[in-house]
């Protein structure tokens, strides 16, 4: 299961819990449960759609050691900031990360509970964990908060505290239990959920109640639970947030498209993008695409999409770049595109985002899938192994973590048994540089071995006088025959230590 678990879920987890798992003490779907993961089949959601049950959330996953009236991380500046940055400027605020369930109830468990490891004793009393998330209103309307929660609660809308139950003792979660009126703008709506424990644990109390916490919200339009039905989902839709962030921010909720284009190919071929999506949640949800062309690093994108797809609803954009439906880039080129506001684990590894490179010609339509990739997938050099030239061509595709200012200069060294070892640098120039996404076209005709014929040639890649020191970079080859088929996507690969010719 944790193979499988999103990498950035599976570093928050402590090492007793772990071996708990491993143990049989801490069953695996509860586990799974407890990450907002599922590791068996689920059954259709009807009662979330039916429902919209709010399931997206930005979260911290062990507890605070903190009761419902304490303050440890200064609630009135809670701003929704970026996913993967702390909740508030604080020095003991927790880090957010982004995260979708699959039941209606969220859930903590106690094996959440502070650890000390030097006493391998667990803080089991006064606890707290935040919640934090977003939704889109078409215009500004009054609704009705629906809400049900183990124990002791705060909410806020906007700023605003909407309901609040912090006294009394622990209480078992019941299902739409509290009802409060509130007030959504037109626009995104701020939710911030605040979830306080008397008792968290320890594993060994028999009562379920204090080792199992839930909490579940909705809105309703009237005292009979009508759902409001016209709210659309996201995460980070604050546009510092997007690609032009910091590499360390909303790392869990932006995918890169490396190949976009629109361009004329050999013998009268056309190559095209086409871009796949699918919402596979119980809400509309909300994609935010900007589009760079090759060489622009001005920060500016040459174009925009904001789409939004209904529940479990897919669509399918043929030409991406010209489709007025789309980018509406009316020229022959290509670029890139970064993706905000989907968690980047399930569009991926899901399949619910696709982008799919065409070549259509006289003799057939050739395509190939270019991978996603997400900011965990940056490199800071390049391997590339068994290259093929002669009734082949290789190209090499270079896109900067972040756009504006970046430049650059690369470093490659080709290796293969028909030549031996070449090193040369790109641009050919010294004082020439790269600028946003650079791509070299035949890179062993660059090396002056353009007729060589081989399938196993080494290509490694180093950057060079980077603009910035934190300037990464998401390398890629393409493999074509030198006519209109058999194109092939490659990302960097890795070996386990350097060939000596490296």
């Amino acid at each position: 299961m944790l193979a499988s678990a999103p990498p950035e879920l599976v570093t928050q987890i402590q090492p007793h819990s772990l071996e708990a798992v491993r143990e049989g003490e801490i069953p695996l779907e509860e586990f799974a449960r407890s990450l907002g993961i599922s590791v068996f089949p689920q059954a259709a959601p009807t009662e979330l759609q039916e429902k919209q049950f709010i399931t997206h959330w930005l979260y911290h996953y062990y507890a605070l050691s903190a009761g419902i009236d304490e303050d440890p991380v200064g609630e009135a500046t809670i701003s929704g900031r970026c996913s993967s940055l702390p909740i508030t400027d604080v020095p003991q605020a927790p880090t957010m990360g982004a995260q979708l369930w699959s039941d209606k109830t969220i859930y903590s468990a106690y094996y959440q509970a502070p650890f000390n490891s030097s006493t391998c004793t667990s803080d089991n009393t006064d606890l707290t964990k935040y919640f934090v998330t977003w939704v889109k209103s078409p215009s500004a309307q009054a609704v009705r908060a629906w809400l049900g929660a183990s124990d002791y609660f705060k909410l806020w809308i906007n700023g605003t505290l909407v309901g609040q139950r912090n006294s009394g003792g622990g209480k078992p979660y019941t299902v739409d239990e509290y009802k409060y009126p509130a007030n959504l703008r037109a626009g995104w709506n701020l939710i911030v959920f605040k979830h306080s424990f008397p008792q968290l644990g320890p594993s060994t109390d028999p009562d379920d109640n204090k080792r199992y916490k839930y909490f579940s919200l909705r809105f309703v339009r009237d005292d009979a639970g009508t759902p409001v039905t016209n709210l659309v989902a996201t995460f980070d839709p604050d546009p510092s947030c997007d690609d032009k962030a910091p590499y360390s921010t909303a790392t869990q909720t932006r995918v890169l498209f490396p190949s976009v284009a629109h361009l004329p190919g050999r013998a009268g071929s056309q190559w095209r993008t086409d871009i796949e999506l699918y919402n596979g949640f119980h809400m509309a949800w909300e994609y935010r695409f900007r589009y760079f062309r090759e060489g622009n690093n001005s920060g500016a994108p040459d174009a925009t999409r904001t789409t939004v797809l209904q529940p479990f609803e897919g669509k399918v954009f043929r030409d991406a770049l010209r489709s007025s439906e789309f980018f509406n880039v009316p020229s022959d080129q290509k670029g890139y595109a970064w993706m905000s506001g989907a968690y980047y684990y399930y569009t991926i590894f899901y399949g619910q985002a696709r982008a799919k490179v065409y070549n259509q010609a006289s003799t057939g339509t050739f395509g190939m899938e270019t991978s996603l990739l997400h900011p965990y997938s940056f490199s800071y050099r390049g391997y590339f192994f068994n290259l093929r030239n002669g009734a082949y061509r290789t190209n090499l595709a270079v896109i900067p973590s972040k756009n504006e200012g970046s430049s650059y200069r690369v470093r490659m060294i080709l290796s293969s048994p028909e030549f031996g070892t070449l090193t040369k640098e790109w641009p050919a120039n010294p004082s020439e540089r790269l600028t946003g996404l650079a791509q070299l076209n035949d890179v062993f005709g660059y090396f002056g071995v353009g007729s060589t014929s081989t399938d196993r040639a080494l290509l490694y890649v180093v950057f060079l006088d980077t603009s910035f020191s934190d300037l990464y970079f998401f390398p890629s080859v393409t493999i074509n025959d030198n006519g209109t088929s058999d194109p092939e996507f490659r990302l960097s690969g890795n070996p386990i230590s350097d060939p000596p010719i490296f």
